[in-house]
This record gives structure tokens, C-alpha cells and sequence, in this order.
């Protein structure tokens, strides 16, 4: 599917973030264990991205231009284009074609079901901690 064109300048530098939101972030940027790959900053662009798109899309609209971006902001931030390395070299060393077939799709499946639940967990997960800090609970 063809992504759509954006403008040359992001608006994304103007959004502002909600304070629980930019907190986590800020957590993030300052532990150590989630320097490499930047979780920070993966966070802070996806959360830039959602402030920008769930208004006008709704929260269980995800396209496959919105797809794209999760999985660019994926592969600059968290070193995913690494770990695609890694399972095509391992899946290349598979050399009947059927069985490199067969790892292939069901890997795929699996990201594809991993993905749909690591979405709504986070959906869910956002929309709890939206809830506690409104109710001040």
C-alpha cells in the first residue's frame, strides 16, 4: 500500500504531551537499562505520533501507513532492522525452501498476532492509567 505523502516540516515538535505520558518518558531517559536501544526515545515519537492520529482516527483504526511509522520509529530507535538481521540469517540457513517457506509464515503469524495484543495491551494500559489519574485513586 502506497504511504501517503507528509508534510515536509512535522507538526509532531508542537504537540504537547500529557504530563503522566512525558513523566514516563522522562523515567525512561533516565534508566540506564533502557539507553540501548533508546526506549526514551521511542517512546517520546510514538507518543508524539498518537497525539497526532488517535484524535482524528480513533484508537482502533490502525492503518498500514500508521503500521509504517510505529515500524520505522521501531527500527530507529530499538534496533529492530538487528534483530531482522539476525532471523534472516538464521532462516537462510535453512536450506530446503518448503521448511524456509514454512518458518517464514508462521514467524509471521506470530508477529502479527504479538503485535495486535502488544496494541491493545498498551491501549488498555494507557487508557488505566488515563482513568487513575483522573480519579486521583
Amino acid at each position: 500500500m502506497a504511504r501517503t505523502s507528509r508534510p515536509t516540516k512535522s507538526p509532531t515538535s508542537s504537540v504537547g504531551l500529557p504530563p503522566l505520558l512525558a513523566h514516563v518518558i522522562r523515567s525512561a531517559a533516565n534508566d540506564a537499562r533502557l539507553a540501548e536501544p533508546d526506549h526514551a526515545a521511542a517512546l517520546q515519537a510514538l507518543a508524539q505520533l498518537f497525539m497526532l492520529t488517535l484524535p482524528a482516527r480513533g484508537v482502533l483504526a490502525l492503518a498500514d501507513d500508521l503500521c509504517q511509522d510505529i515500524d520505522d520509529i521501531a527500527t530507529r530507535h530499538l534496533d529492530r532492522a538487528v534483530a531482522e538481521r539476525q532471523f534472516h540469517v538464521a532462516v537462510n540457513s535453512v536450506t530446503n525452501v518448503q521448511q524456509r517457506d514454512a518458518i517464514e509464515t508462521a514467524h509471521a503469524h506470530i508477529v502479527n498476532v504479538s503485535e495486535l495484543a502488544h496494541y491493545y495491551a498498551g491501549l488498555a494500559a494507557g487508557i488505566t492509567l488515563a482513568e487513575l489519574g483522573r480519579s486521583g485513586r
